[in-house]
């Protein structure tokens, strides 16, 4: 090694060193940043922004980086900006279907739904049974609770796959973009109606949109955010359902790192539950949640099979011990 070369990496390794000093205030870093957390949920309520929450996320993130050099702080911005701008994109264009004048639809969720279920949506059903205007159920709850979770878990669950496993966290926001453009490419061809907006013209039973209800015996800051964030959205991008899609990614993703195989059917309870509180609460038909079932899996099997391909080109030495997502 050269005499110039030597000093620079000396020198490198002598900022790391330093760097690695700072290690030691990592832990209160963490509990001011938990502290600041709970006064901020305490105030505001459950953050339940898409941004909020990939914020909060890497605010964490940033408190685990403590002592770490500078350059692998710096990774934690290149890694998630694109993730960042890709779904800022998608919330800001989600409702383009308004600006090339096509049409909503309204019945082809109505008549599949009815044809599976012998003349009657699983929507309706549920809300003959189980809406209750003048109560809030545990079962209103669980079902905000579960709803709710969409904006949380997957971005949670990215955020510690950065923190454990790089490579991981790259193959998993991989598929939860991908599959957020592919749900965004159907709203601006299939512009639909959800079952809430189709009850309030008559066209199906009286059906009422109840995913905030739980929120009334919970939180009101929360309540607010979540009503705001409601009015904000677009109101026919109903076909796939993304948070069924969103949900089932996470499941599958997790299958294959789940150790104990009995355990992971378990995991497909997240996608069930989503599936019946989206519908339950009028938000999605089935036909609806069915689309974000084969939306997910198509993606899921879509990149493990790029992802195969790309290590069959590797020399073996240089293959990554972890099988592919």
């Amino acid at each position: 090694m050269a005499t110039g070369e030597y000093s620079e990496a000396t020198a490198e390794q002598a900022a790391d060193f330093r760097f690695a000093s700072w290690a030691v205030f990592r832990p209160y870093a963490f509990a001011l940043y938990v502290v600041g957390l709970i006064l901020w949920i305490a105030h505001y309520g459950i953050p339940v922004q898409r941004e909020l929450v990939i914020l909060w996320t890497c605010g964490a993130l940033a408190c685990a980086s403590i002592g770490r050099p500078p350059r692998e702080i710096l990774q934690l911005v290149i890694d998630w900006l694109p993730i960042v701008a890709v779904l800022w994109v998608y919330d800001l264009t989600r409702g383009a279907a308004d600006s090339f004048g096509i049409g909503v639809h309204y019945h082809v969720m109505v008549d599949v739904d009815s044809f599976l279920f012998f003349g009657e949506t699983p929507t309706e059903w549920l809300q003959d049974r189980l809406y209750d205007p003048g109560a809030v159920h545990w079962y209103d709850v669980f079902f905000t609770l579960v709803y709710t979770s969409y904006f949380i878990v997957p971005f949670v669950l990215a955020g510690y796959l950065w923190a454990r496993d790089r490579l991981a966290f790259q193959r998993f926001t991989r598929r939860l973009v991908t599959l957020a453009l592919a749900g965004l490419a159907t709203y601006i061809v299939f512009p639909a109606a959800p079952p809430w907006m189709a009850g309030e013209m008559g066209l199906i039973g009286e059906v009422h949109r109840t995913t905030g209800k739980g929120w009334e015996v919970l939180s009101v800051g929360t309540a607010s955010l979540f009503s705001k964030g409601q009015a904000s959205s677009n109101m026919v991008a109903a076909v796939p359902s993304l948070h069924t899609a969103f949900t089932t990614l996470v499941a599958l993703f997790l299958w294959s790192r789940v150790r104990r195989h009995r355990l992971r059917p378990l995991l497909l309870l997240y996608p069930l539950a989503m599936g019946l509180a989206l519908m339950a609460t009028g938000e999605h038909y089935f036909f609806d949640v069915a689309l974000g079932w084969i939306y997910a899996g198509a993606v899921m099997a879509a990149w493990a099979w790029w992802e195969r391909r790309q290590e069959a080109k590797l020399p073996a030495a240089s293959l990554a011990p972890e099988a592919s997502g």
